[in-house]
C-alpha cells in the first residue's frame, strides 16, 4: 500500500512507450472522443447540469489535491517537482477553477492549451517512469484525460464559437509564458515544461538536439504552433455553420 501511494516509487520494469498499456490508453482516448461526439445530446444535458459539473470537478480536484499532498509527504526529488509549474500541472488547477466560477470565456481561451497539453502527454507520456497501476500512474491518466477531454465535452455542450484573432492571442500568451518558464529554468536549474538545461525528455518525431537546452524552447514552440492550430480547427470547424447566427453568452470576447 505504501508503494501504491508513493509517487516517487519506480517499478523495475517501466511502462514502455507504445507498449500494450500505452496503446490501450491511446485507444481509450480515441473511443472517448467518438463516444462524446456520438452522444452529443446527452453531453449537452450533462454540461448544462450545474450539479453534475460541480460534482465532476470536485471529484477531480480531490484526486489532484491528494497527489500534491503525496508529492510533499514522500518528499519527491528534485524539489522543483513539488510545485505545479509544468504546463499540465498549472492547467490541472486553472481549468477546473474556471469551471467552478463559470468563467467559460476564459475557459475557451485556455482550452487550446489544455487539449494540446493533454494530447501530447498521452501520445508522449512520462508515466513510463511510474509503476504500473500505482496511484501516480492512475493520477496521470485522470489528469491528462481531464485536460484533453473536458474542453471537448464543454465545447460540444456549450457550442462555443471561436475567433482566429483570439486564438492567435492565446498562442502568443502561451509562447510568452513558456519563455518565462525557460528563463526560470535557466536561473534556478529547474526543468519545468522540459525547458531546462538538464532535460532528459525524448520526443520520437524531433531530433535529439532539438530537445536540449537552449533549442528546446524554439522547437517546442514550433510543435506547439502546429498542435494549437490542429486543436483550433478541430474545435472551430464544427461550429462554422452557426457563424451567422446569434452567439450564446459563452462566446463573447474574453
Amino acid at each position: 500500500m505504501h508503494n501504491f501511494f508513493n509517487p516517487g516509487e519506480h517499478a523495475e520494469i517501466m511502462i514502455p512507450m507504445y507498449g500494450t498499456i500505452h496503446i490501450i490508453t491511446l485507444l481509450l482516448a480515441v473511443l472517448f472522443v467518438i463516444l462524446i461526439i456520438w452522444k452529443k445530446n446527452t453531453v449537452k444535458k450533462l454540461v448544462t447540469n450545474r450539479r453534475f459539473m460541480l460534482g465532476l470537478v470536485v471529484v477531480y480536484m480531490s484526486i489532484d489535491l491528494l497527489y500534491w499532498i503525496l508529492i510533499w509527504a514522500f518528499k519527491v526529488e528534485p524539489r522543483f517537482e513539488r510545485f505545479p509549474l509544468h504546463l499540465c500541472a498549472s492547467l490541472s488547477i486553472l481549468m477546473p477553477v474556471l469551471i467552478l466560477i463559470q468563467k467559460y470565456n476564459w475557459f475557451r481561451f485556455f482550452s487550446y492549451w489544455s487539449v494540446c497539453a493533454g494530447f501530447i502527454s498521452l501520445i508522449n507520456p512520462s508515466f513510463i517512469h511510474d509503476a504500473a497501476w500505482s496511484f501516480a500512474f492512475i493520477h496521470y491518466l485522470i489528469r491528462h484525460g481531464f485536460l484533453f477531454l473536458i474542453p471537448i465535452i464543454i465545447q460540444i455542450g456549450m457550442e462555443f464559437n471561436h475567433r482566429y484573432r483570439e486564438f492567435l492571442l492565446s498562442c502568443a500568451v502561451l509562447a510568452s509564458y513558456g519563455f518565462l518558464i525557460f528563463l526560470l529554468d535557466w536561473i534556478t536549474g529547474a526543468n519545468y515544461m522540459h525547458l531546462g538545461r538538464n532535460n532528459p525528455l525524448e520526443i520520437p518525431f524531433l531530433p535529439e538536439n532539438f530537445t536540449k537546452w537552449p533549442w528546446s524552447y524554439p522547437s517546442f514552440v514550433g510543435v506547439g504552433i502546429i498542435l494549437m492550430h490542429l486543436t483550433y480547427l478541430g474545435l472551430a470547424l464544427p461550429g462554422r455553420k452557426k457563424r451567422f447566427g446569434p452567439q450564446t453568452t459563452h462566446t463573447d470576447n474574453v
